[in-house]
């Protein structure tokens, strides 16, 4: 799978914010060595983890939820036996509040002192620990949004940890071709987080023969977005996509409202998610949005396709039943399922460093039937093709209220795959890589 970064977005002004945060870091001695053959805390019951996340602060609702997903995924686990005659215990949660400089201490902190045995929920706009916990060889499972991630042998991403913006060119052609899109348009934030994202897609779009009938990509956060509305019904735009965050699709698609653009489509790169939908259902018609995992509601409209997804939302109810349909939460449930898996393949006397070479030797792991396979032997540094994404639409039930729907699908394949390089044909999406849920 050809990773890219989330929708979510949320994190662009923070990061914007924290710039000076970022320079102003100290990095603390690190006292932690590696030791050949260590195993720190692993007892004969009981393999106890950490996470890193942000869990308080104005943008701790966005991360806050991965701890939700791997407490599942390892209750799940334990209900099942547990590994090896173990526990698998989630015992320490890190909040790094959002501060940079905390994420660095709080990493130290979980191998120094709590001695953990891995970081499994690793969900921070600012991942400056990641440096030490590759440096230290700390199994670290997590929620890649740049490329900190890519590299060292002992970071896994949920989805992969090597990152291509570029991959959505071709998905946003897609959908365009579907909904018969005659003029786009792109809106993004003038941060590079969100930018960059809209921007790495213009070549495909170019490419694949799209017209981009008007472009916005520094929109300050928050600001009126009215002149913006008013060019593209100049331009005749039927198709709006947007880099932004919830708060900026919202305040675009009320704008564009109120200037009478009540029919175009949309795509929008972060709102997938109930709540959002109670409360903006209005502003979200024909909107559509590109999803990594097996959507939530193929449970329903496909039901005993995707057992796997079965799996999920049963833990999920039962143990963490306020982040059921939570992207971020599906990000800690795959990135336990990838610890799990390295730790059953490593035997009943794991280390670290065991753990860590037996994910790097699955090379074709879907965290249970919920995503197209990740290579592992490779996903650290190369983004392996086809690139696949599955899509989901906003809809309204027979009793009238607002739901998700798949989008796209025949049958049970719901996969959108297309090539990394070479020649594309929006007609005809290429199949998905052997093993991909659904296929």
């Amino acid at each position: 799978m050809a990773r890219r970064a989330r929708r979510s977005l949320w994190q662009v002004v923070a990061m914007s914010a924290a710039t000076t945060l970022l320079a102003s870091c100290a990095n603390a001695p690190d006292q932690a060595t590696v030791v050949a053959g260590s195993a720190p805390g692993l007892t004969s019951t009981q393999v106890s983890v950490g996470a890193l996340a942000t869990m308080s602060g104005p943008i701790a609702a966005d991360f806050a939820p991965i701890v939700s997903g791997v407490r599942a995924y390892l209750a799940w686990t334990n209900a099942h036996g547990g590994v090896a005659g173990r526990q698998v215990v989630l015992t320490h949660v890190a909040d790094d509040g959002g501060s940079p400089s905390s994420n660095a201490v709080q990493a130290r902190t979980l191998v120094q002192q709590d001695h953990v045995f891995a970081v499994v929920g690793v969900a921070t706009a600012f991942f400056t620990g990641a440096s030490y916990l590759a440096r230290t060889a700390t199994p670290t499972f997590g929620y890649a949004l740049q490329n900190e991630w890519s590299g060292p042998a002992n970071l896994f991403a949920a989805y992969g940890s090597a990152i291509d913006f570029s991959t959505l060119g071709p998905q946003i052609a897609y959908l365009a071709h579907q909904v018969h899109s005659r003029s786009l348009a792109l809106m993004a934030y003038d941060v590079p987080q969100s930018a960059g994202v809209c921007a790495a897609a213009k070549p495909a779009l170019a490419r694949l023969g799209l017209s981009i009938g008007y472009q916005d990509l520094s929109v300050p956060y928050g600001g009126d977005v009215s002149s913006d509305v008013l060019r593209m019904k100049q331009a005749g735009v039927d198709l709006v996509v947007s880099c932004m965050d919830v708060t900026g699709n919202v305040q675009l698609s009320r704008t564009m409202g109120q200037n009478g653009m009540t029919g175009e489509s949309q795509l929008w790169l972060d709102g997938y998610n109930s709540s959002t939908l109670t409360s903006y259902a209005p502003l979200m018609r024909n909107t559509y949005f590109v999803v990594q995992h097996v959507p939530f509601e193929a449970a329903t409209e496909m039901p005993g396709a995707f057992p796997g997804l079965g799996d999920y939302l049963a833990a999920m109810r039962r143990y963490a039943p306020r982040d059921v349909r939570s992207e971020v939460a599906m990000e800690g449930w795959l990135s336990a399922a990838t610890f799990v898996a390295g730790l059953r393949a490593a035997g009943p006397h794991p280390t670290q460093a065991s753990v860590v070479a037996a994910i790097n030797h699955l090379a074709s792991f879907t965290g249970g039937g919920l995503m197209t396979p990740v290579n592992w032997r490779v996903a650290h540094t190369v983004i392996t093709p086809p690139s696949c994404e599955s899509f989901v639409r906003t809809a309204t039930s027979r009793g009238g209220r607002p739901e998700f729907r798949v989008a796209f699908a025949h049958g049970s394949h719901i996969w959108i795959c297309f090539p990394t390089t070479g020649p594309i044909d929006l007609d005809h999406p290429v199949a998905p890589p052997a093993g991909s849920p659904g296929s």
